[in-house]
């Protein structure tokens, strides 16, 4: 089977983003606007996606300059902590997704296996509160 590296998924993208998130958002933070909690289903051909990771950017160019947020994907869930959740307004939202099934291809190790779908990315307006969304993510990834 021939592999498209287009768009694998690093097994280091997913932990360096989380951990991207986790080292901007340490502790709550006393200052800053408010953030909301963000949480939500994500699946691929109406099945969950076993593990990947969504971020939260806000959309510059719909004039939301908040502070970006993100987490984990696991078994179809995500749920942002209130230090990474939104402020409200547009966000652009990046969605990444794997099989969760360890794989080695072509010796590099894929610790969170094989892309489902090509990197999802669409814009959300998130209200001021708390929020449930969830997204059916298309295209699958070339094999």
């Amino acid at each position: 089977m021939s592999v498209d590296r287009s768009f694998r998924v690093p097994q280091g993208i997913i932990a360096g983003l989380a951990l991207l998130f986790v080292v901007a958002g340490c502790g709550p933070s006393q200052s800053g606007p408010k953030r909301y909690p963000v949480s939500g289903t994500v699946t691929f051909n109406r099945k969950p996606v076993p593990k990947g990771f969504i971020t939260l950017e806000p959309s510059i160019e719909q004039g939301n300059s908040g502070p970006g947020g993100g987490a984990e994907i696991v078994n179809g869930k995500y749920d942002t902590t209130l230090e990474q959740g939104v402020v409200g307004g547009a966000y652009k939202v990046r969605i990444v997704g794997t099989d969760g099934v360890p794989a080695t291809i072509e010796g590099e190790t894929l610790a969170d296996g094989q892309p489902l779908f090509e990197p999802y990315e669409t814009t959300v307006e998130f209200p001021l509160e708390k929020t449930v969304k969830d997204f059916e993510v298309g295209k699958p990834a070339p094999q």
